[in-house]
């Protein structure tokens, strides 16, 4: 697609600062590319700028690979250039910190080999800092902390939700580093006394007949004493009742008393009440900051707020060493501008010095929970036309109808949040698009009655299987939604119809059935009391046992079975790792094969979580799993994916939605407005610290005045913010675009945009409410419909592992009874230990303490060896490297042992702990499917793909050249067609003997 003059513009603009303001599908990405591409080849004459002084920054890892995965491309045929690309420094804000403290960790006083904490690791460091914090104030002041429990407005209802205060401080402290303080400010004071004017006003009420029902109450409140303030303070003001209806004599004066001035007056008194609990906060605070940088100083490590604060400071406190960076970069290219909080705006403030090209889009910032500031791109904006300068500005959307961009501004049109701009359809419809353009592009579905919701979800996914026969693919439709919880009913719709879904987030991989499974099989090694635990063992998939025989048995009974099957791992449990004490355990009963893939991945995942987390932080199993318990609370680790059909329905929520498009979108649950609930501390670096306090009377919130104008604030930045969200839901729609909601007697603001988001002319033949019904049949329009049952298309499963594929290949008959049918034979004998073998194996590589010698031995020889002395000296090393790559529409997953860059060349290692080593070209395939993902990842194919053999130390090299790799792509086909047809042929030959399905299930018998 050639450039329009709009984006032509904005890519060649010289000269100046360059702010791009790009409208939602205006080709912003391609014109980041574009413009980097450009800089290259055309910017400085004839040479062009050289790639490695160009700094891009990007909002995520993804949207980094995939620019410097099309700069690789622009560039394929110029090897010098397209090295030179390969080294830029196209990364996110925080890679590019990470690299930037790497290189000079001496100076930051950082260890070299410094770690970053993952998103979960920090979270749990954090909550054992604040509850340490919290532990110390309790000790050495328990009275006071005592008072400040009391004291703040902390929910005390079993049915109310829970305030957790060390979550509140986390909170305050989030706020705080974002925003670069590091000292909490004082507390504020309660301003001026209203006192003498509350005891002025009153007095002048009681003058008043008019008011002579005030009279008694008032003398009560002129006799209550300055100071101190006591319960019987407040127990006067809990009395104050005035109602203003029909009165007219000293109305002003009253309606200011109870209005303003009792008001401030309680504000007085709480603060005096509470006298010296702001400043236990505030200790409270600064212990938690304390405590949790001296956690990750014995760790060596630090998290992504570090990244930023110690890059800045690396900056500040090295003049020298800043001009050398800001003089490293001729240009510096930022894309999502209005995704950035002040921290992130401040560094890029000490890299940059000129020809800055930042692209972003207001009416796009939808991330203000994160602490994204949208007034950073305001501000830069406001600063480029102040000075004079041109302001690019893309209009023209190449994604969406003219009428869904029409709906778009007549929905948000005048709503605050939301900037006025001139959005512009330039989507031509291509002759396969005729169907499109006689359908209307935009429509409003709305379920009534007592099963409102479950209509509005049953209508969307009827709409869903009448696009499914009118050609559509399932894979063209996404059902956008504010928060995942309110997508079961749409889930519960698909499912009914047949219709393949897939959502994106949700459930995490802890909450999983088999995770669930093998986390009460450790806790109950670990405590032999633990009846829970031990029940959930015997009464899941491990053991199988019935209600009732659990039930009978008793806790003798559970206990005594428990250590029959179990006695010999729990006598281990202390003395060797987790994950080898589970794969012990599942080598002895089998537990594994009876799961599907998606239960195996998530087993692999929590294997591979328990190593590295020992790996970091070695401690005893009981604390190993009081942190899974803490990860599976926070929601912080995603489940491992599964096997979908390929062609699904997407689910997701608006967020990660973002920077997506699709041809058909619903805008769903428009009835599920946002949650209200304001912390009971809130922060900001301009008004310090607010505190929501608890009436010790009357048991309501007092918020003090800080509290009172943050939360206002917030208010209104969150309501702001619901517009642009909706705003980003409507824009991802190329062809129809559908608002859904359940009618409620509560209309929410989503529902009323809505509901004058279609012309009064349309909506008596489009929007459709339909009454709660059985499942699959629908009132509309005054019709009664029974809808076919959906056709589902192809058969071929959207996920394989890469093990999939090279079994597939290796032989179709075994792959379609050993994954597609999931049929395992029985075990002739005891396990192996492989899985033991090779868990072991892999802690050794990984410099871990291991026990079992073999995998010491194999650990060491790889160590000595010419690969292994090569991946110590690397700059860059990656070990159990997970990926997904799509390959057609085909999800390829996988694990890469090791992949590391070395004297500029890029190394592929799989390691194989077999003794027969007869397989090696087998093998094969799994490689260049590992290399294909690899390219994808870095940027481009590995220089060499090996496969070590552990036991032998024997190498052998793997051809990766762009012929295997596409013959790897093949291979991926070949499965996805023999899914489709149910095909799946024989492979004779000696390998057959060694099969475990010969002379059983499979057809093939050999010669004797």
């Amino acid at each position: 697609m050639e450039l329009s003059a709009e984006q032509l513009a904005a890519v060649e603009r010289s000269g100046q600062d360059v702010c791009v303001v790009a409208g939602p599908g205006s080709g912003k990405t391609r014109v980041l590319v574009e413009r980097f591409a450009w800089l290259v080849e055309h910017r400085a004459g004839h040479m062009g700028v050289d790639p490695t002084r160009i700094l891009a920054i990007t909002f995520t890892e993804k949207a980094a690979t995939m620019m410097k995965r099309k700069l690789v491309e622009r560039f394929a045929g110029q090897q010098d250039l397209r090295e030179r690309v390969e080294r830029a420094w196209v990364a996110t804000i925080d890679a590019f910190c990470a690299r930037l403290l790497r290189e000079n960790a001496i100076e930051a006083g950082l260890a070299p080999d410094f770690a970053v904490l993952d998103e979960g690791s920090a979270k749990r460091m954090q909550r054992e800092a604040a509850e340490q914090a919290l532990d110390e104030l309790f000790q050495e002041r328990p009275a006071a902390m005592r008072r400040l429990l009391e004291g703040l407005a902390l929910s005390t209802g079993d049915d109310e939700r829970q305030v957790d205060l060390a979550a509140s401080l986390l909170e305050v402290l989030e706020s705080m580093r974002l925003a670069g303080v590091r000292v909490l400010p004082d507390a504020a004071g309660s301003g001026e006394d209203v006192l003498p004017e509350a005891r002025r006003l009153a007095a002048e009420i009681g003058r008043e007949p008019a008011w002579s029902h005030l009279h008694d109450w008032i003398r009560e409140f002129l006799a209550l004493d300055a100071t101190p303030v006591t319960r019987s303070h407040f127990e006067v003001l809990a009395r104050f009742k005035a109602n203003l209806v029909g009165k007219k004599k000293a109305r002003d004066t009253v309606k200011r008393f109870r209005d303003v001035v009792l008001p401030q007056l309680a504000e007085q008194w709480i603060l005096a009440w509470h006298s010296g609990l702001p400043e236990l906060l505030r200790e409270a605070v600064a212990r938690l900051d304390r405590d949790y940088r001296e956690a990750k100083r014995r760790e060596a490590a630090v998290d992504f707020a570090d990244l930023e604060e110690l890059a800045i400071e690396l900056l500040e406190s090295h003049p020298e060493l800043r001009e050398r960076i800001a003089n490293q970069f001729d240009h510096v290219l930022m894309d999502e501008l209005q995704d950035t909080n002040r921290l992130q705006w401040k560094l890029i403030g000490l890299v940059r010095r000129k020809n800055f090209f930042a692209v972003g889009d207001i009416n796009q910032s939808i991330y203000g929970f994160r602490h994204a500031d949208r007034t950073v791109f305001a501000g830069y904006r406001n600063e480029l036309r102040e000075r004079g300068l041109n302001i690019d500005e893309l209009k023209e959307n190449y994604r969406s109808r003219p009428e869904i961009l029409a709906s778009v501004s007549h929905v948000l049109g005048g709503r605050e949040g939301v900037e006025p701009r001139e959005l512009i359809s330039k989507r031509k419809l291509v002759p396969q698009d005729h169907a499109v353009a006689d359908q209307a592009a935009v429509e409003r579905l709305v379920g009534t009655g007592e099963r409102a919701a479950e209509a509005e979800a049953e209508l969307v996914a009827a709409r869903i299987a009448e696009g499914a026969r009118e050609g559509r693919q399932w894979g063209d439709f996404a059902i956008l939604v504010r928060a995942l919880h309110s997508a079961e009913p749409f889930e519960k719709a698909l499912t009914g119809l047949g219709i393949p879904f897939l959502v994106s987030g949700g459930r995490t991989f802890l909450e999983a059935r088999e995770t669930l499974d093998l986390m009460a099989l450790l806790a109950a090694m670990v405590n032999p009391l633990d009846e829970i635990a031990t029940a959930g063992v015997l009464r899941g998939p491990l053991v199988g046992w019935s209600d009732e025989r659990l039930l009978a048995a008793g806790p003798d009974g559970r206990r005594q079975e428990f250590e029959r099957l179990f006695g010999r791992a729990r006598k281990l449990a202390g003395f060797i790792a987790p994950d080898r004490l589970l794969a012990m355990t599942l080598d002895e009963c089998g537990y594994a094969a009876g799961l599907n893939d998606r239960g195996r991945a998530n087993i692999d995942k929590l294997f591979n979580w328990i190593r590295r987390e020992l790996r970091g932080k070695p401690r005893p199993l009981a604390k190993l799993l009081e942190d899974l318990e803490g990860m599976r609370t926070a929601r912080v680790e995603a489940e491992a994916p599964a096997q979908q059909a390929a062609d699904a329905v997407n689910i997701m929520t608006i967020h990660a939605a973002k920077g997506l498009e699709f041809p058909v979108v619903f805008v769903s649950a428009l009835h599920a407005g946002r949650r209200n609930s304001t912390p009971v501390l809130l922060f900001s670096a301009d008004l310090g610290l607010g505190v929501k306090w608890r009436n010790p009377v009357t048991g309501e919130n007092q918020k003090d005045a800080t509290h009172a104008a943050l939360s206002e604030r917030r208010k209104a930045d969150e309501s702001a913010e619901e517009d642009r969200l909706l705003y980003v839901a409507m824009t991802r729609a190329e062809d129809r675009l559908v608002l859904s909601y359940a009618r409620q007697q509560r209309r929410s603001q989503w529902q009323k945009d809505a509901e004058k988001g279609i012309h009064a002319e349309t909506e008596a033949d489009r929007a459709a409410e339909i009454h709660g019904a059985p499942s699959n049949r629908f009132e509309a329009a005054n019709r009664e419909t029974l809808l076919d049952a959906a056709t589902v298309g192809g058969q071929h499963d959207s996920s394989a592992t890469v093990t999939d594929v090279a079994l597939f290949a290796a032989c179709p008959r075994k792959y379609y009874l050993a994954r597609y049918v999931g049929w395992t034979p029985a075990p002739t004998g005891p396990g192996t230990g492989a899985i033991e073998l090779g868990l072991e194996a892999h802690k050794a590589l990984a410099g871990q303490p291991v026990e079992l010698p073999e995998a010491l031995e194999l650990g060491r020889r790889f160590k000595e060896s010419e690969l292994g002395q090569r991946a110590a000296r690397a700059e860059r090393v990656e070990r159990e490297f997970d990926f997904l790559l799509a390959v057609d529409d085909v999800v390829l997953r996988g694990q890469i042992d090791l992949w590391f860059e070395e004297g500029g060349e890029l190394t592929l290692v799989d390691y194989k702990t077999d003794r027969d080593e007869s397989g090696a070209a087998e093998y094969a395939l799994q490689l260049r499917l590992y290399a294909l993902a690899l390219e994808r990842y870095a940027g481009r194919r590995p220089d060499r793909a090996s496969l070590c053999f552990l036991q032998s130390g024997r190498v052998v090299d793997i051809s990766v050249s762009s012929t295997d790799l596409e013959a790897a792509r093949i291979a991926v086909r070949g499965l996805a067609a023999a899914q489709n047809s149910l095909e799946f042929p024989t492979r004779a030959g000696e390998q057959c003997r060694r099969c475990s399905f010969y002379e059983g299930l499979c057809p093939v018998r050999l010669p004797s």
